[in-house]
């Protein structure tokens, strides 16, 4: 029998996050002579492209936010340096790298959500790190730990005193919602890495490549095609550069494959990542460190292993 509901009624279904209103362009007085100089204009023309990108974001619900604010080029220069590091010299370090991210995008993406719905932050970091330890078997091991970590997500709702069956189901895709698609985004780099280093190598500097291009020019943009385009731009010349000495298990014929694959995986990963939050412009720096992993990096684990064996 169905238990009646305490207190308020519980809803049934998860609440849509309310639209921001943009804020109004902003402008430079003009100067009583009538005449702006080059600098007022300028700055002008900076301050409402800043205002039409921060309106874009608000009023699309899978825009991609470039956040200037904050060190995150030099920390997603650190995470860069540390993976390709432990690839290369230490290859069990790779899984500590991986979880570090993924546990930051579990924690950050239920709170994002808990100003709708109350998600447990640390279940879903938690998660999250579960899922990407699962890389270390590989692709059948993150597969596992995947669906381990939703029938543990449902545990977890169920002994959080959920009512009723809505309840149990809208919390428990939540919490697998903020804590499974960046663990096997970060777990598939600890797969590919342990089933052939060459293309966890090739698939970390061909991403870093894309976010590069599209942040440097994306940031500064008042559209959101500049930045991916870029970003895509990006990743043709750096894997230009990689055929030149062919990562194993690469060959000549396959590896264009490969690259045209991520160039359509990348900036599509980046728009799921906002599908997974309750906006695309909610703050959650974590999964977006891994949101160009979300599609390409287990995608490049599926594919890989045929010629890998």
């Amino acid at each position: 029998m169905e238990a009646a509901p305490r207190g308020a009624p519980k809803k049934s279904a998860v609440k849509k996050p309310a639209a921001k209103k943009p804020r109004p362009a902003a402008s430079t007085p003009e100067p009583e002579n009538g005449k702006a100089s080059f600098r007022e204009r300028r700055d002008d023309a900076a301050r409402r492209r800043t205002s039409a990108r921060e309106a874009r974001w608000q009023q699309q619900r899978y825009s991609v936010p470039y956040r200037t604010d904050g060190p995150k080029v030099t920390l997603g220069i650190l995470w860069f340096a540390a993976v390709l590091a432990a690839i290369q010299f230490m290859p069990v370090l790779v899984v500590v790298v991986a979880m570090i991210p993924a546990a930051v995008a579990g924690l950050q993406t239920a709170y994002a959500w808990d100003a709708y719905e109350p998600v447990d932050r640390r279940a879903a970091a938690m998660l999250a790190v579960f899922v990407t330890a699962g890389g270390i078997v590989g692709a059948f091991g993150l597969g596992v730990a995947s669906i381990l970590a939703v029938f543990v997500a449902g545990v977890v709702v169920a002994a959080a005193g959920a009512q009723n069956r809505d309840d149990v189901i809208d919390s428990m895709q939540l919490l697998v919602r903020s804590s499974v698609p960046a663990g096997l985004a970060a777990g598939s780099i600890v797969a590919l890495n342990f089933v052939e280093p060459g293309a966890a190598l090739a698939l970390v500097v061909l991403v870093s490549a894309y976010e590069s291009g599209d942040f440097l020019i994306g940031s500064g943009s008042a559209n959101a095609v500049e930045g991916p385009v870029a970003g895509i731009f990006a990743l043709a010349v750096v894997g230009a550069a990689l055929f030149l000495v062919l990562p194993a298990p690469f060959t000549t014929d396959n590896f264009p494959i490969y690259v045209a694959l991520l160039a359509v995986a990348a900036p599509l990963g980046q728009i799921l990542g906002s599908a997974i939050l309750p906006r695309g412009d909610a703050w959650s720096p974590g999964l977006r460190r891994l949101d160009s992993y979300l599609l390409a990096g287990p995608l490049w684990l599926l594919f890989i292993r045929p010629i890998a064996l």
